[in-house]
Order: C-alpha cells, then structure tokens, then sequence
C-alpha cells in the first residue's frame, strides 16, 4: 500500500495521511450523500386535519456515524518470530493523535477526514475503534522472505455536518 491509500485527518492545523504517518490504509470509504432531515416544529391540533408544520427555507440534516474500516501493514524479515507489536503500537498511537490523548495536556479531539478517493470529507470526531483482526502472509521481494503484518480494524466517527464538504491537502505528513 502507499500514500493514496491514506485518508488525510486534520486536527487543529495539522494534517496527517494515515498512510504515510502510521502505515494505516483505508480500505473503504463510507461518506453518506444522503442523509436524513430533522425532525421539524409541529403541532398537531386535535379538531383539525394533519400537522401543522413550521418548513424553513433550508432543511436541516441530522449527524450520523460513518464506519471506516481500515489496515495497518507493515512487514518484517521472515526469520523473526510472528510479532504485531509494531502494528499493535502504530495503531495505539493513531487512536492516542485521534482522541488528543498524545499529550498528557490533550491536543484536541475536533478532526476534519478527507478522502482523495472520494473528494469527499467530513468534519467530525472519534467515536470507537473495534473490532481488530491480526493476518500474516508470507511475501518474498528481491530475494528476502518477509512476514507481511496486516491488522484490520473499524474506526467509526460522529460527522457533526452531514452538509459541509471538507477538502485537504497534505501540508505535512
């Protein structure tokens, strides 16, 4: 996998490709196009017929979540033993830099993703990383056997404005 395989994440002014920072790609990308409206003001008058209903000139559309699933790959010579420390500890950091839990004072958990796949972006925040799933598959390049680690995950997000759509570009990796 490389760099195009990332979704850029921005947090304050800084912007990370999951790929290039933690070898983490992103194996589908589910933005909503759709989305659902909110619930509008009504009354609901009991002698009379239907709703009465105030419709603005804009409808508002609720929040939602959106799963990414995603992979870390990394690999290491086959002669060592089986070991995902390293993809266990690249995706610990990537939850720590999503959360603001990288420094003992936070650095903010308000995130804008984006996907180049896609040209589709979101701002949001971290809601859960689950369902982690170890592989190992042998691979040989330029004559050395190397143990190919991927672990796959989910990684879901609350998109607080299911209606703005957020471009970035790496401006630092």
């Amino acid at each position: 996998m490389n760099a195009k395989y990332g979704l850029y994440i921005k947090k304050g002014t800084d912007i990370k490709n999951t790929m290039s920072v933690w070898n983490i790609g992103c194996m589908n990308t589910p933005f909503k196009i759709g989305g659902t409206v909110k619930e509008l003001a009504k009354r609901d008058w009991p002698d009379e017929h239907g709703e009465d209903v105030f419709i603005p000139a804009k409808l508002p559309f609720e929040a939602y979540d959106v799963e990414f699933e995603m992979a870390y790959v990394g690999k290491e010579l086959a002669s060592n033993p089986f070991n995902v420390s390293l993809a266990c500890s690249q995706i610990e950091s990537f939850k720590k830099w999503l959360s603001g839990n990288d420094t003992d004072e936070g650095t903010g958990a308000e995130l804008s993703i984006y996907s180049s796949y896609t040209t589709m972006g979101r701002n949001c925040y971290l809601k859960e990383i689950s369902d982690e799933e170890p592989h190992v598959q042998l691979k040989q390049e330029n004559g050395n056997l190397y143990n190919e680690n991927i672990v796959t995950f989910k990684v879901t997000f609350r998109v607080i404005d299911p209606m703005t759509n957020v471009t970035l570009t790496s401006s630092s990796s």
